[in-house]
């Protein structure tokens, strides 16, 4: 990407610096109708966010307050990659894979941080309804500023005493600590078994509905 490394093209955000206001126009830019800059994320961004921005415009009817704090549209900012997320039982029991090529929760060991990224890629879906989590490659918060240079490895989660440095968003780290203890403590073998596999090996036990 053009403004990571050395940045050698002195590339830079119309309206932000990273993650901080300034960029090519100015932090305190408006045009006639009130609106900062519109920042439709993504390395590469949806194709339906796109369009959808471009509709609200004509409409009239994107205001200044359907645009987070770094102007992305909340149509799609206020959902997070994590909502949706096919790997969202393995998450909950922290049955976690440990190759890109297996099926379960990326979050401990293979650098996805959807659970702090926004986007409703797992929601809207893309070509059809896949996704970065679908197709098996961990969210790398493509929405975000600075994302192209995390300081590692894109499947590589960073720890602190083999705890994972970044946490779910509004999440208190003693409260995580905890649940993610007593989750791993209550992981059916089921899902700790495919965890680990490339595909579903153990499928869930047939029983009969109660009522």
């Amino acid at each position: 990407m053009s403004s990571a490394g050395e940045n050698l093209t002195d590339a830079m955000g119309l309206q932000f610096e990273g993650h901080h206001r300034g960029g090519l126009l100015g932090g305190t830019f408006r045009d006639p109708s009130g609106l900062p800059v519109v920042n439709v994320a993504g390395c590469p961004t949806h194709p339906d966010w796109v369009t959808e921005t471009l509709m609200m415009l004509a409409a009239g009817e994107l205001r200044p307050q359907a645009l987070d704090a770094l102007g992305r549209p909340r149509f799609y900012a206020d959902t997070l990659i994590h909502h949706g997320c096919p790997k969202n039982e393995f998450y909950e029991y922290k049955a976690s894979a440990e190759h890109l090529s297996e099926i379960g929760c990326m979050m401990e060991h293979l650098g996805c941080i959807g659970t702090q990224a926004v986007g409703d890629c797992n929601i809207r879906g893309w070509n059809g309804g896949q996704s970065c989590t679908r197709a098996g490659y961990p969210c790398i918060a493509c929405t975000a500023p600075e994302f192209e240079e995390p300081g590692h490895g894109f499947a590589e989660t960073p720890k602190f005493a083999g705890i994972p440095v970044g946490l779910p968003t509004d999440m208190p780290k003693a409260w995580f600590m905890a649940l993610a203890s007593l989750s791993k403590a209550a992981t059916p073998a089921r899902v700790a078994k495919n965890a680990t596999a490339d595909r579903i090996e153990v499928p869930p036990t047939l029983r009969k509905p109660r009522g």
